[in-house]
C-alpha cells in the first residue's frame, strides 16, 4: 500500500495561539492522521467556510456504520454530506488550495462520478491552485483509505492510499 499524493501539506511551523482566555499557547505544527484500511466508505462529512475546517467519515464495518476521528473543528460552520451507494467507492480525489495553504475545497472522485466541488469556489482567483489524485483505482480493492493532518483551525492536508491489488487487464506472454 502507498500514498497516492496529497491535496495541501502538512505544516511543520512553530506559531503561538491564543485559548479562550486569551493566555498563548505554544503550537509545534499539525497533527497527522491515518486512516489506512478504512475501505468502506459509505459517507463523508466535510466542515467549511472560507476553507475546510474538518473532515469525518463513516465506514461500514460488519455492516454497521462506524464514525472515524473528526479531524479539524467542526462547529459553527457550513457541513456537507457526501452518501456514497452500496456500490460506490473512491477512485481519486481533487481539491483548490487558498491563498494562506488552507483547502478551499474538494472534490471526492468515485466510480459512479464526482461529489463536489464542497467548499468554497475558487472563483477564478490567481492565488487559488488545484490539485488532482487520480491513481486510476479500477477496483475496490485498490482504495485503502485516506491519511492527512490537520492544524487547530482546519483540515491542512488530505490524500488516499492506494492498494495495488495484482489484477491486470491482460497478462503480458514471455
Amino acid at each position: 500500500m502507498f500514498r497516492a499524493g496529497s491535496v495541501g501539506k502538512k505544516s511543520t511551523a512553530e506559531y503561538i495561539d491564543w485559548d479562550e482566555n486569551d493566555n498563548e499557547i505554544e503550537m509545534c505544527g499539525d497533527i497527522e492522521w491515518d486512516e489506512k484500511g478504512r475501505t468502506k466508505i459509505s459517507r463523508i462529512y466535510i466542515a467549511f467556510d472560507e476553507v475546510i475546517r474538518s473532515f469525518q467519515f463513516g465506514y461500514l464495518e460488519n455492516g454497521a456504520l462506524v464514525l472515524s476521528a473528526k479531524y479539524g473543528p467542526s462547529e459553527g460552520y457550513n457541513i456537507r454530506v457526501v452518501r456514497l451507494n452500496q456500490d460506490e467507492y473512491v477512485t481519486g480525489l481533487s481539491g483548490v488550495l487558498g491563498m494562506r495553504g488552507g483547502i478551499r475545497n474538494l472534490t471526492f472522485h468515485t466510480n459512479r462520478g464526482k461529489h463536489g466541488p464542497i467548499g468554497r469556489s475558487s472563483d477564478g482567483h490567481p492565488s487559488a491552485y488545484e490539485i488532482e489524485i487520480d491513481p486510476a483505482i479500477s477496483d475496490p480493492r485498490e482504495f485503502g483509505g485516506f491519511f492527512g493532518s490537520c492544524s487547530l483551525h482546519n483540515l491542512s492536508s488530505i490524500g488516499i492510499y492506494v492498494n495495488p491489488n495484482g489484477t491486470l487487464d491482460s497478462e503480458v506472454q514471455p
